[in-house]
């Protein structure tokens, strides 16, 4: 069992919370699961003043506020986790206002940052997984943070929010959990995956395939799936933008090739991104994301909900045409929706790196 160091500082705890068991829709058991989450804020006594926080891909549990190095060593850190990913938008008097609400993010099953994944070691062979970590699903993702809800006394949740894939599976638990649910927040995400996106993802999942059959370090094959991710993350203008001064790798393999600032940008990208990651964990939620599947008619579910949801003109990985969609199936199903396009020139990231764009639009709707 991983356990990560137990912080509490204004009203923030890392917590680990071990379940005997978690079945999986592959028909599979995942024995002595860990799942590493933060709380802020404090819980009403009626237990309805709850926001569970859906992160990103590569996102994790460090929501809010400062950090320290796990104290397992093992576990992937560089300095890009010393503050939460959202930590503009949670906190006292911020978006998410945790003077008012409780807010949970927990770390995904098949993620590396402290819950059971594809590099903890599986009590049955006393082994490290890798390759024989089971298939799962945003489901049981889903599945396993309800328990976590659960546990800690939460009757119902006030709100349910994700951003980009963290949008996705906050939809899926409302409609799972539909009576537990009052409100959900879904920022530049949709209710299913895109052409471009399977092809994204497609591309990642066979170069990270390719690495097991390779002798070259197969930290260069998830440096190169980042890269292919990483451009529909921000706006090429962006991109451009960032990428300042001479090649950083002009004289590495890939010397001969690099001429701008803007490759050794997407390289000094790629290199930064296995610092923190791991290639069986991106394997795994990759090929998740790759499975979702949610049946339009599932949505009659939230007959009656209030639903807000978020777009950035400039996104290129979840394009805003994708939210209209997501507007109108979700209006032809009777829920409430709120709909705002946000200007920016950040793209898909946006939703790290301007707070102050969506403050208004979530603090209201909240």
């Amino acid at each position: 069992m991983i356990f990560l160091k137990h912080l509490t500082v204004q009203n923030k705890n890392i917590e680990n919370y071990l379940l005997p068991k978690l079945e999986l829709e592959c028909g599979e058991f995942l024995e002595e699961v860990n799942l590493a989450y933060t709380t802020y804020g404090k819980l009403s006594e009626s237990g309805d003043n709850a926001v569970l926080v859906f992160h990103a891909l590569t996102g994790s549990h460090l929501l809010s506020g400062n950090y320290e190095q796990f104290e397992d060593k093992n576990l992937p850190w560089n300095d890009e986790l010393e503050i939460g990913w959202w930590d503009e938008f949670v906190g006292s008097g911020k978006m998410i206002d945790t003077d008012k609400y409780f807010v949970i993010c927990v770390n995904y099953v098949g993620g590396c940052y402290g819950s059971t994944g594809p590099n903890s070691i599986n009590k049955q062979t006393n082994s490290i997984y890798a390759d024989g970590f089971p298939d799962i699903t945003f489901k049981d993702i889903e599945n396993s943070q309800k328990l976590v809800c659960d546990m800690l006394g939460v009757k119902s949740l006030h709100a349910v929010a994700g951003a980009s894939i963290g949008g996705l599976m906050a939809l899926e638990f409302a409609i799972t959990y539909p009576e537990y649910v009052n409100k959900i927040i879904s920022i530049s995400s949709s209710y299913k995956l895109s052409t471009i996106q399977l092809l994204h993802n497609l591309e990642q999942a066979y170069i990270l395939e390719l690495a097991n059959d390779s002798k070259s370090r197969k930290e260069e094959y998830l440096s190169l799936a980042r890269m292919i991710a990483h451009k529909t993350y921000i706006s090429l203008d962006l991109l451009a933008e960032r990428a300042r001064g001479e090649s950083k790798y002009i004289n590495d393999e890939m010397g001969y090739f690099l001429k701008t600032p803007q490759e050794s940008y997407m390289m000094h990208q790629g290199e930064k991104f296995i610092e923190r990651f791991t290639m069986d964990s991106y394997k795994t939620i990759i090929n998740a994301w790759q499975n979702f599947k949610l049946d339009e008619k599932e949505l009659k579910k939230l007959k009656g909900k209030e639903v807000l949801v978020l777009s950035v003109d400039s996104d290129v990985c979840f394009y805003p045409e994708e939210q209209t969609e997501l507007v109108n199936v979700l209006q032809l199903n009777n829920a409430s929706v709120n709909y705002f396009l946000l200007h920016s020139d950040k793209g898909h990231d946006a939703f790290l790196l301007e707070p102050d764009i969506f403050f208004e639009p979530v603090s209201s709707y909240l």
